[in-house]
């Protein structure tokens, strides 16, 4: 967030609308989410724009422009002897950013898996890890902390009903975080621009 700050105060107009384009952790999350992946495509010129991204340019030749460019590549690791695509993705109003992970497997699969990871204040770490293959689709959510019952069925009933309108089986599972963090952070550290 350091880059934002810096542009704030170059340009609050050009910096609020950046920051607009952050994931929130609330109902928004998936079209934030979406929204920040289209736009950081070309890396972080894309997600600033050409006015914010030539207003930072001027303080150091690019140089922090193209640390945050680092940042946002995604990067290969192995974890539990699987490969996984791995992106770091800012969140709005929060310290900690967004690990989005995807399986990599060697020639045809039949099955494909997301893992987002967060840590958000309130809830601690959470990860969310969703498998699909043909008309299935699974999903595992798992939290540091517990979630209110109210909650709980909510989920389960949302997920129901997401899975009735598309058509496809599955099952969520909600569960504690214990023992099933993925490390996929472990050697991410190319974030500091961000």
């Amino acid at each position: 967030m350091r880059l934002l700050e810096l542009l704030e105060t170059l340009d609050p107009a050009e910096a609020a609308l950046a920051r607009g384009c952050l994931p929130r952790c609330d109902s928004t999350f998936g079209a934030g989410l979406a929204l920040f992946l289209a736009v950081s495509e070309e890396g972080c010129r894309g997600w600033l724009g050409d006015e914010a991204a030539a207003l930072l340019a001027g303080l150091d030749g690019g140089l922090l422009l193209d640390e945050c460019d680092r940042a946002l590549t995604p990067r290969f690791q192995p974890v539990d002897g699987r490969m996984w695509r791995v992106l770091r993705v800012p969140l709005q109003d929060s310290a900690a950013g967004l690990l989005c992970a995807t399986s990599v497997d060697d020639g045809l699969a039949d099955a494909f898996t997301v893992v987002l990871q967060a840590r958000p204040e309130r809830l601690g770490a959470v990860q969310l890890m969703a498998t699909v293959a043909a008309r299935r689709l699974d999903v595992t959510l798992r939290a540091a902390s517990g979630l209110p019952a109210e909650l709980l069925a909510d989920l389960h009933e949302g997920f129901r009903a997401a899975l009735a309108d598309c058509r496809l089986d599955g099952s969520l599972t909600v569960g504690p975080l214990a023992g099933a963090w993925l490390g996929l952070d472990d050697t991410l550290t190319s974030d500091l621009a961000l």
